[in-house]
């Protein structure tokens, strides 16, 4: 059986970029390093956690 899909040759640089891109779509704008932020670690919180809340009973 022979499918009308099949190629000979195969597909140039140009037609695999197009298909790429209809694929996944373009790439979001790159961030400039300006926009980035540093983090800092913070300690732990302290205080004790807080009692779990009782389930409603459904009746």
């Amino acid at each position: 059986m022979s499918e009308d899909h099949d190629r000979a040759e195969p597909f140039t640089d140009d037609e695999l970029a197009f298909l790429r891109h209809v694929r996944f779509g373009s790439l979001p704008a790159r961030v400039r390093p300006e926009d980035l932020v540093e983090t800092e670690e913070a300690d732990r919180s302290r205080e004790e956690p807080q009692e779990p809340m009782v389930p409603r009973e459904w009746g």
